[in-house]
């Protein structure tokens, strides 16, 4: 599966944005334009499970109108992914079987998998709180026991890497790399 729609609201310098995505997309632009704040949307959404503590997301996530801004009465951020089928029947019957319950057809024939993710304060419990959920067709929430699948049967058929921006080479490719530690082979990398 490949995410085929990416919508962002409220996170970081990111009002609004919605991106169709090919199955290669390049973001360019000029420094603190947001390409950043894209990839951390996703990795965020896509390295976690539903119901641990610990999202990944913090009050810094929240989009703020100004600097006086308090987080807490922000409108919440809100991570969308919609992962559609390229033609009917392309997707194996296995993992069709394996998502039936978070899964909708569309009118075509495609399957279609969305994965909503929210993230703002909850008053009841004095702290900020996500909620994942996956949507029909139209985009409304599948029922509560439609919803409570866990999300490791998404994440079988969903190949996630990550490398974040590489500000520094020379930090990035050691063995004490969050992202490249546990491969490192010094005779593979060699930075010039």
């Amino acid at each position: 599966m490949k995410i085929t729609n990416l919508h962002i609201e409220n996170f970081r310098s990111i009002l609004s944005l919605d991106l169709d995505l090919e199955d290669t997309t390049v973001f360019v632009g000029p420094n603190n334009a947001g390409k950043s704040a894209i990839l951390e949307a996703v990795r965020i959404a896509l390295s976690r499970r539903w119901g641990q503590r610990g999202t990944g997301f913090t009050e810094n996530d929240v989009h703020l109108a100004n600097e006086s801004a308090d987080p807490r009465t922000a409108p919440p951020v809100r991570i969308q992914m919609i992962f559609e089928e390229p033609a009917s029947g392309v997707w194996p019957e296995d993992m069709v079987s394996d998502l039936d319950d978070v899964m909708s057809v569309m009118s075509d024939g495609r399957n279609r998998v969305a994965l909503s993710i929210t993230y703002m304060w909850d008053v009841g419990k004095e702290m900020f709180s996500p909620a994942w959920e996956f949507l029909n067709s139209e985009g409304k929430a599948f029922p509560p026991k439609r919803r409570a699948m866990n999300l490791s049967n998404v994440f079988n058929y969903l190949l996630f890497f990550w490398l974040g921006a590489l500000r520094n080479a020379d930090d990035e490719f050691t063995s004490q790399s969050r992202n490249w530690g546990d491969c490192y082979d010094q005779s593979r990398f060699r930075l010039s």
